[in-house]
């Protein structure tokens, strides 16, 4: 009996040896697989079935934009997985063992993010005036009856009654970049919505703001463009809305089509000081949002991103009558950083932005609102 057991026992560290060895080929650690999509992710992001195994390319590469020092990684195939951390100009490699028969050389590399270091003027400021809306407009009246927003109350900070609001405005409809809406206006676009239309970013941009407008905020429209808007092939834009939050003394970015607000320490950030965080404080940064499916930071950022470039806004948000206000002939306002040319046309729309005044001044851009 004891012979028996001795030579199971022996049997049995084989095997576990043989195994052993049979998880690492060329010296390198191996995944098995049956299939040949598989699933990665990058701290708390997936990508499902966005990679496949190719054993037929020599060193098959993915790589990894690393917004930290240590981004985790974890492959996963159908049977089996491995993870790491990965860190900028570094390389994790292994074998993708397909069927059992055929294996492929799978590189993960750390891509250092190329962060656009963007400045603006500090210190100056001139006599620009942009408008604001005031709670006895008739529209807004109109729209807080047709629409009321049952969750505000004095008991909530503003932040809070923000993010409420963001929520509500993101529920309204489906997110659709090809279907405009007839008319341009909160209470049109939601009349549509509760129809069944589904509309782009500025639609989820002007609803949030007049329904913030309508419950005593000062909020606006924010058009977002790359610094290569001029001549780029694909669409080089995106619309948002900044209210200002009184408690705080500040202008608050919120994006009503992604449902988040970004906050660093947990202060709301303006789209400039947004930008800036993506740089240099990324770890720290968090999206904040009520939703129950929410955008995961890094592909937030990896479409957000290049949009926070040139700002523009326009000067008369009072819901007035006089919709003629303009400055010098100007309708709108346009950020634009130290050192870039002011944009002055785009291809992708066949337009010419003629309709601006250009600052490079953040105090011009991001002055506290005057109501009309």
């Amino acid at each position: 009996m004891k012979k028996v057991l001795k030579v199971l026992l022996i049997v049995l560290l084989f095997n576990a040896c043989k195994n052993n060895q049979q998880q690492t080929h060329n010296g390198l650690p191996i995944v098995k697989a049956t299939k040949q999509n598989i699933d990665y992710k990058i701290d708390d992001t997936w990508s499902f079935g966005r990679w496949g195994i190719a054993p037929q390319v020599a060193h098959d590469t993915l790589p990894v934009i690393c917004y930290k020092q240590n981004q985790e990684f974890t492959f996963k195939t159908d049977i089996d997985s491995i993870s790491f951390n990965i860190k900028p100009n570094t390389t994790k490699s292994f074998y993708v063992v397909l069927n059992d028969s055929l294996y492929a050389h799978t590189i993960i590399k750390g891509v250092p993010f190329k962060a656009n270091q963007i400045t603006h003027d500090t210190t100056n400021k001139s006599n620009i005036i942009i408008n604001y809306s005031t709670d006895a407009n008739s529209y807004l009246k109109t729209l807080k009856n047709e629409y009321p927003l049952d969750f505000i109350n004095n008991n909530k900070s503003e932040k809070q009654t923000v993010l409420e609001t963001l929520n509500w405005t993101n529920s309204r409809w489906k997110h659709n970049g090809n279907n405009t809406p007839k008319q341009q206006d909160a209470i049109s676009i939601l009349n549509e919505a509760k129809q069944g239309g589904e509309f782009p970013c500025f639609a989820y941009a002007i609803v949030l703001k007049d329904q913030l407008n309508a419950n005593g905020y000062k909020a606006r429209t924010v058009y977002l463009k790359t610094e290569d808007a001029a001549y780029r092939k694909g669409s080089p834009g995106h619309v948002v809305t900044e209210v200002y939050l009184k408690d705080s003394n500040k202008w608050a970015f919120i994006d009503g089509q992604f449902n988040v607000m970004p906050t660093l320490n947990g202060t709301p950030l303006n789209a400039v000081q947004f930008q800036n965080a993506i740089n240099n404080n990324y770890q720290d940064l968090v999206l904040e949002s009520l939703g129950k499916e929410v955008i995961t930071k890094r592909n937030y950022i990896a479409f957000v991103y290049d949009y926070l470039f040139y700002l523009d806004t326009t000067l008369n948000n009072s819901y007035s009558k006089n919709e003629s206000y303009t400055i010098n002939g100007k309708k709108s306002l346009m950020l634009v950083p130290l050192a870039a040319q002011n944009l002055t046309k785009i291809d992708f729309w066949k337009m010419d932005v003629d309709y601006c005044l250009y600052t490079n001044a953040i105090q011009d851009f991001y002055a506290k609102p005057i109501s009309q």
